[in-house]
């Protein structure tokens, strides 16, 4: 379903210029229809999910949180600079943890097949107590963009496939804040509980 700029404002809590404004900073995919733009409601529930305030991660301390989310340790920071990282983690909502970390690295994709799909189904599932099949499914490639067109993923704004990039041994972190960006209720729940368990190592 396709919400309209002002919809999407009304779900948001913010104008419809600032809907604009996101939308024309690719944090989310809208599609242009004439002036105005039209909105899935996937990509809207996500930007709901993860919106934060404050500055940007550079790519070191975002690939930083991640070695900390993965394994409570990382050499891309060192002294006072990673303790600040850390205690960030150990006090920020999931969202702002999403946001930060999915920011420009996760796109929305489609599956041929329910064959095709069914090769995504995220490893964490298990973890995360759901079962397989039905929900939303997961890739993550260091170039995310060329996998995607390997595997022939067609781009999707409200697609079932969440395409991001990033590292193998990040895969369950990617694969924990993607579901709670996208996922269905279920998911984001389960997801929730996850990142919370590992931010407070």
């Amino acid at each position: 379903m396709q919400l309209s700029t002002s919809e999407a404002a009304r779900e948001l809590g913010v104008s419809p210029r600032q809907v604009r404004r996101i939308a024309s900073s690719d944090r989310i995919v809208a599609n242009r229809i004439g002036a105005s733009h039209s909105i899935s409601t996937r990509q809207v529930q996500a930007l709901s999910r993860t919106m934060y305030r404050g500055r940007n991660w550079s790519e070191d301390t975002r690939q930083a949180a991640l070695d900390l989310l993965a394994s409570g340790a990382t050499t891309r920071l060192a002294g006072s600079e990673r303790s600040r990282l850390k205690m960030r983690i150990r006090t920020a909502d999931p969202g702002s943890l999403a946001g930060q970390i999915l920011r420009e690295h996760t796109s929305l994709r489609r599956a041929a097949t329910p064959e095709t799909k069914i090769r995504f189904s995220p490893t964490l599932l298990g973890e995360l107590g759901l079962s397989a099949g039905g929900g939303l499914g997961v890739l993550v490639a260091r170039d995310a963009a060329s996998a995607a067109r390997r595997e022939r993923l067609g781009l999707d704004d409200s697609g079932d496939i969440a395409v991001v990039e990033g590292d193998e041994q990040h895969q369950k972190v990617l694969e924990a804040l993607v579901l709670y960006a996208f996922g269905d209720a279920r998911e984001n729940a389960a997801a929730t509980n996850w990142i919370r368990v590992r931010a407070a190592l």
